[in-house]
C-alpha cells in the first residue's frame, strides 16, 4: 500500500458550531439555523493522506485513539470493522471512530485509492452502530465534488493548496454535521502519554536492532503519521532523533571504555554504516567520533594519575 505520496498537515484547528444533544453524554448535533445556545469545539487534523492499492499493500487489524475518515476515490474492496464485513466502492465514505478495530482490503482487479484522515477531538455515532458507512448515493453530490477537489489539490501542490485544503475539510466537516443521523461525542487524548512511553521504552531495551517507524507505529498501534505526531509534540523531537539519540549516547561510552574500532562501534549501537554513524555523531555532538574519543580518553587517563 502507498500512503505517503501526498501528505498534509494542519496548522489550524478545524472549528464547528454545535449545541448540546438531549442526553448527558456529552453528544453534540448541529445546528444550521442558529436557533439555540451554541458551543464552539476545536476539533484537530492529524494527517490527509491519499492511499493506493500496490503490490505490497498489507493491512493488519488495528484500532486507534482518534476518528479516521476514508473516502473512496477509484476501484473497490473491502473494510474489516470489528465484526462486520462491508463491501465498499467509488464515492464512499467509512468514519471509523476511536478504539475500533478495523482493516481495509483492496480488490486486485479494480484497486482501491482513497482519502484518509485522522481527526482528533470528535467522534461520530449513528443510532446503531459505532462506525458510519454512506454509500455513494447518500449525499453523493456534495462529497463527491467536495473530497475529489481535495484530492486533486493534494497531487497538484499549487500556490496556496495548504489553504485550500483546510476549506475544503471545513465544508465537508459542516456537509456532515447536517446529517440528522448522525451525532457528535467528544473525545479525550489520555492514551498520547502511554504510546509514547511504550515508544519510548521499547527504543532504549532495543536500540541495537534495526527500528523502523512502521515497528513503532505497530507496536503502539497507532497510525504511523499519527504516531510521530504525538510523539514529537509530547517529547519534542521525532522517534527516530530520539533512536539516534539513544545510540549516541551508548557509542560515546564505548568511545571512552574501550577499543573498538568506529566501524564496530556503529554495528554495535545500531547505525546501518559507519559513515551514517559518523554524520549523526558530528551532528549530535558537534565533534568527530575520533576527536570524541582522543579527548576523553586524554581526560580519563588523567584522572586516573
Amino acid at each position: 500500500m502507498s500512503n505517503n505520496r501526498y501528505h498534509f498537515n494542519a496548522v489550524n484547528n478545524v472549528e464547528a458550531t454545535m449545541i448540546p444533544g438531549e442526553d448527558a453524554t456529552l453528544s453534540y448535533t448541529f445546528n444550521p439555523a442558529g436557533k439555540f445556545d451554541k458551543q464552539t469545539i476545536a476539533i484537530r487534523l492529524l494527517y490527509l493522506a491519499l492511499s493506493k492499492f500496490d503490490t505490497d499493500w498489507a493491512s493488519l487489524p488495528h484500532s486507534h485513539s482518534f476518528t479516521e475518515l476514508f473516502y473512496i476515490t477509484n476501484g473497490s474492496g473491502r473494510f474489516s470493522v470489528g465484526s462486520k464485513i462491508l463491501s465498499v466502492k467509488s464515492n464512499d465514505l467509512i468514519i471509523i471512530n476511536p478504539r475500533l478495530e478495523h482493516t481495509e482490503l483492496s480488490d486486485f482487479q479494480k484497486p482501491m485509492e482513497y482519502i484518509v484522515l485522522g481527526i482528533e477531538g470528535v467522534a461520530f455515532q449513528s443510532e446503531t452502530q459505532e462506525y458510519i458507512h454512506l454509500s455513494s448515493g447518500m449525499q453523493k453530490s456534495d462529497l463527491h465534488l467536495y473530497f475529489n477537489s481535495l484530492s486533486h489539490e493534494l497531487k497538484r501542490e499549487r500556490l496556496y493548496h495548504t489553504f485550500v485544503c483546510q476549506n475544503l475539510l471545513n465544508i465537508i466537516f459542516t456537509v456532515l454535521l447536517r446529517s440528522d443521523n448522525l451525532k457528535i461525542c467528544l473525545t479525550t487524548d489520555a492514551e498520547k502519554s502511554k504510546s509514547v512511553k511504550t515508544a519510548m521504552k521499547y527504543m532504549d531495551d532495543h536500540f541495537r536492532e534495526a527500528i523502523t517507524l512502521e515497528t513503532l507505529s505497530s507496536l503502539v498501534h497507532l497510525n504511523k503519521y499519527y504516531f510521530v505526531h504525538n510523539f514529537t509534540e509530547e517529547t519534542g523531537v521525532s522517534p527516530i532523533h530520539f533512536l539516534i539519540k539513544r545510540r549516541i549516547a551508548e557509542s560515546k561510552h564505548l568511545l571512552t571504555n574501550t577499543d573498538h574500532t568506529l566501524s564496530s562501534i556503529s554495528q554495535i549501537v545500531g547505525f546501518s554504516s559507519p559513515s551514517y554513524f559518523s554524520q549523526s555523531f558530528r551532528r549530535i555532538t558537534g565533534v568527530s567520533p575520533q576527536e570524541y574519543r582522543k579527548s576523553n580518553k586524554n581526560i580519563l587517563s588523567v584522572s586516573i594519575k
